[in-house]
Parts: structure tokens; C-alpha cells; sequence
């Protein structure tokens, strides 16, 4: 009789606890019907005092759903999201009772910024209808102005990302693929009266919305595939007839390339030089090494590893167009020749950067580029070198 009696005082219990909450649960989504939004943090307070009663996350459909113990005075529901302005919805208390079920939706409105949605696929140097989608990639983005990592996708599955820029930030964005050169992109968000700018991505189409405060951009990444004797066309890097200084306008095509080799440190590479057709034979070729070794020299100036580099000059040799001896061309035309390509001799078998982040590579980056825009360099007595200089003084980048 005794143990019938404590059942029923248990059950009577546990009946009484289950009576003293109720259950909440919801969507949140984007304005304008836009989609659910996911991982959106939710609160409940009590609507009186304000004592936290529970919290969760919205799940990839945007849902919600938390029990809470009973609050006589109502409740506030705050929903939010980094990308969305925060929003709070009230439960009044006559809402309230033990047992009970409640339902509500809560709409976000997204912060002035840029969505980047990005589609990766190999170059398609040679006009195809169709090239193959890149998955598994390495996806990394840096915030330059508030120096944090934003964005880390390792072995992303799908060819497409998507990140919101916000406005006022300096982004950079590296995207690693085994078989690809590794490739930096580049992105500034209302800075110095650009409403949204990149370096190193072609192919960007824009959807521009709210007084172009929002808006869309979307954007074929294309991975250049890696192998031995891939030759690449630097553009816009030409010499004056008969001289083989590095001009202004090719020295700003030269910083890319730096920025390249940087970003690619297990590649060996020849710059090869092309003249046009003006001239004797003989002196093309000579007149070709010099502008190529004038290339070399600028990228080992600007921290490249002499060692990883290859100077050639072609002269007249390898003409892309019908300019040969005899032939009546345009200056245009004959410039087009004058030309520096970059054609990679070697690749070692592993990329000395695959085992560092996008944020330690541009601290180690910083770090460099003080040491040489120093005139001097103090290292106390016990101390060593950085490991990134030991290598720049061994010629290893």
C-alpha cells in the first residue's frame, strides 16, 4: 500500500513539473521572404524581471524550439544574427499557461552589406561550353580591417560559397585546391568610394538594392591547374622598342605576380621574353634575355627567392600573330609581341603553406614587409632570426 501510495505522490510530482513550463517554437527568416536563417541565436526572458528562462539555436530550416518554465509576466523572444538586425517579439502574460504550446515567426532584416556567391571552376583558357566544377576546396576569408579570421571551409564540398561583406572592410579571401595554384582575391567594401571592389576575380555580376547599401554579387572563381610546363601570359607587361627597363604600367602587372609566387611558394617558374619582329635575329634574342632577366631581377628585388626563378629570352622566335619580317603591322600589333610569359618548371610535392592558416600566412606577410621597408634590423644577443627570414635570406621564397 505504501509503495502504490509514494507511485502516486511521484506521478502527481512529475505531473506537477510537467504543468510548470510551456513550450516555445518558431521560425526565423529573412525579410521579403528571402529564407530561413540559420544558427540564429534565441533568447527567452522573463518579461518582467528579464531572468533568462532558456535559450537555443535555429536550425538549417530556420526553426526553433525550447521548453521554459512557467513566467506569469510573459515572455520576450530576442532573435539574432551577426548579418541581421535583432528583433524582439513579445509573448503577453494572458498568452501564458501551464502545458501550452506556443507558436510565433520572427522576420530579420539584414544589415547594409554584399553578399559574394561564389561558383568555383577550373580556367577555361581553351573557350569551352562546358568546364568541370571545383569541390573539396580550401576556403578562407581574412577581415584586414578588424584583423580576425571570418570565414574557414576545409574541404568545402560544394563548388559554391557565399559570404556577406559588411560595409567599411578591407577582406581577403584565398581559396587552395590540390592540383591548382592557390588563388587570393582581394575585396573592398566602401572604402575610399568604392562600393564594392575586387583584385584578382573577373566575371562579376551585380545586383544592386536599398540605394546601393545591399546588394549581390555574384562571381566565377576560376582555378588555374598546376603542372609542369603550364605556360601563362602576363598581360599588360611590355617593353618600349628597343629597351628593356620595366615600365610603370608593367611594374604594377610585376607586383602581381610577386603576389602569385608568394601565394604559390612550391612552384618553380622561367619568365620568358618575346620581341616583335623589328631587327635583326640576333639582337632580338639578346635584346629578349635582357628584359627577360630585367623581370627576374624586378621579383627578386621584391622578395621573390632568386633560386625559384629562370630568366629566357626568345627574341622574335615565337610571334603570336602574322607580324614576321617583311610584314606591314600596327605599332599595336607589333607590341603585342613584346610580351613576358611565365611558364612553371617545377612543383615540389608538398606547399610549404598548406599547414598554415590564411590569417598566419598574412601576419608572416606584415611581418616581412616591415623587415624590408626597415633600414635596419636588431636581433638581441640570444636571440634568433624569424623562421620567414631565415628562409627570404636563403633565397627559399
Amino acid at each position: 500500500m505504501r509503495k502504490l501510495l509514494n507511485l502516486g505522490i511521484a506521478l502527481s510530482l512529475s505531473a506537477t513539473v510537467c504543468a510548470q513550463t510551456i513550450s516555445i517554437e518558431g521560425y526565423v527568416f529573412e525579410t521579403n521572404n528571402r529564407g530561413y536563417i540559420n544558427g540564429a541565436t534565441i533568447k527567452v526572458e522573463g518579461n518582467e524581471a528579464g531572468a533568462l528562462r532558456g535559450s537555443t539555436e535555429t536550425n538549417a530550416e530556420g526553426f526553433f524550439s525550447l521548453e521554459v518554465p512557467v513566467d506569469t509576466f510573459g515572455y520576450r523572444i530576442a532573435a539574432s544574427e551577426n548579418l541581421f538586425f535583432s528583433k524582439n517579439v513579445i509573448i503577453q502574460a494572458k498568452e501564458v499557461k501551464a502545458g501550452k504550446k506556443i507558436f510565433t515567426k520572427i522576420e530579420l532584416e539584414r544589415r547594409p552589406g554584399y553578399i559574394f556567391d561564389v561558383t568555383l571552376a577550373e580556367n577555361n583558357k581553351a573557350g569551352l561550353d562546358v568546364v568541370d566544377a571545383i569541390e573539396g576546396a580550401r576556403v578562407e576569408i581574412y577581415n584586414q580591417t578588424t584583423k580576425e579570421e571570418v570565414l574557414a571551409l576545409l574541404e568545402h564540398p560544394s563548388p559554391n560559397f557565399n559570404f556577406t561583406f559588411e560595409r567599411g572592410n578591407h577582406y581577403t579571401l584565398m581559396i587552395r585546391k590540390k592540383g591548382f595554384l592557390n588563388k587570393r582575391i582581394e575585396a573592398f567594401v566602401n572604402i575610399d568610394g568604392c562600393i564594392m571592389c575586387f583584385e584578382g576575380v573577373n566575371n562579376i555580376t551585380e545586383v544592386m538594392t536599398k540605394g546601393n547599401e545591399m546588394g549581390t554579387f555574384l562571381g566565377n572563381v576560376e582555378l588555374d591547374p598546376i603542372a609542369i610546363n603550364t605556360t601563362f601570359e602576363l598581360k599588360n607587361i611590355y617593353y618600349d622598342y628597343d629597351e628593356s627597363y620595366i615600365r610603370e604600367d608593367a611594374s604594377k602587372e610585376l607586383d602581381k605576380v610577386v603576389q602569385v609566387l608568394k601565394d604559390n611558394p612550391a612552384i618553380t617558374v622561367e619568365l620568358g621574353s618575346h620581341t616583335d619582329s623589328r631587327g635583326k635575329d640576333a639582337y632580338n634574342r639578346k635584346l629578349s634575355d635582357a628584359r627577360a632577366a630585367a623581370a627576374v631581377a624586378y621579383l627578386v628585388q621584391n622578395g621573390i627567392g632568386q633560386n625559384r626563378l629562370v630568366s629566357k629570352g626568345y627574341g622574335e622566335s615565337v610571334l603570336i600573330n602574322q607580324c614576321r619580317n617583311g610584314i606591314d603591322c600596327s605599332e599595336e600589333d607589333h607590341q603585342r609581341n613584346r610580351r613576358t610569359e611565365l611558364k612553371i618548371l617545377g612543383i615540389e610535392k608538398e606547399d610549404p603553406l598548406d599547414k598554415k592558416t590564411l590569417k598566419q600566412i598574412i601576419e608572416e606577410d606584415k611581418l616581412l614587409e616591415e623587415i624590408y621597408q626597415s633600414p635596419e634590423i636588431r636581433i638581441k644577443e640570444g636571440e634568433e632570426l624569424p623562421e620567414e627570414l631565415k628562409k627570404q635570406l636563403k633565397g627559399g621564397n
